[in-house]
């Protein structure tokens, strides 16, 4: 069994010739690895002491850099300090009005209780329940504060297997011409689909309803 250290303790690490820090709740010492990084060592640097996993997961590695990872882990965070991380087949099986889940930016939300409160109508966040809802998030754009308000109703993030990448990339189609930078995240039509076939099931129902009253008719 490994070793367990707490965030107080990971974060006592932040000085280069001891620099320890997170990924996905393993903890991991970087010190003797900061001249063979690729990326170069004050990208590690900046991190040591604190929680990494999305500064790692924001850059694509191989195998073979996740292989040389493991090498460096020192121990795991303990139970009551760790991430939750939640599959998406748990996710989609929250997709009423009793319970739903999504997914924004590969962190899942109980969005239950606060359906009655959305400014848009709960409707708009019951179509994207049960899944990946990053792009109508970000397409629709919030204000600082909805962000902040978000924290409340975050429950875990998910599974490290499962995370979908998020691509920064430029646009010039602003009138000055200069750059900058947008989000695109990769779509997820399984809202759509569960839309559908659910909406298939009500016609069904219906169908079989009137054939049935028809049939009583005679």
């Amino acid at each position: 069994m490994s070793p367990t250290y707490s965030r107080k303790q990971v974060a006592e690490h932040k000085q280069a010739e001891n620099g320890w820090f997170i990924i996905n709740n393993g903890v991991y010492d970087v010190s003797k690895f900061y001249d063979e990084h690729p990326g170069g060592r004050d990208v590690l640097i900046a991190n040591i002491g604190a929680d990494a996993t999305e500064s790692f997961e924001a850059v694509h590695h191989s195998k073979s850099a996740l292989r040389r990872l493991e090498q460096l882990k020192v121990g795991e965070l303990p139970e009551n300090e760790s991430r939750c991380f939640i599959s998406m087949k748990k996710v989609a099986e929250h997709i009423s009005a009793n319970s739903a889940w999504m997914v924004i930016h590969n962190k899942v939300y109980d969005l239950t209780k606060f359906l009655d409160l959305h400014p848009g109508g709960r409707d708009i966040l019951l179509y994207s329940a049960g899944g990946d809802a990053t792009q109508a998030f970000m397409d629709k754009g919030h204000s600082d504060s909805a962000h902040r308000m978000m924290e409340k109703y975050f429950i875990g993030d998910i599974e490290p297997s499962e995370r979908r990448s998020i691509i920064h990339r430029k646009d010039t189609s602003n009138e000055g011409g200069a750059d900058k930078q947008t989000t695109h995240v990769k779509s997820d039509k399984d809202s759509l689909l569960r839309h559908v076939q659910q909406q298939l099931k009500v016609l069904i129902i219906l169908a079989l309803f009137l054939s049935a009253a028809i049939l009583l008719l005679r």
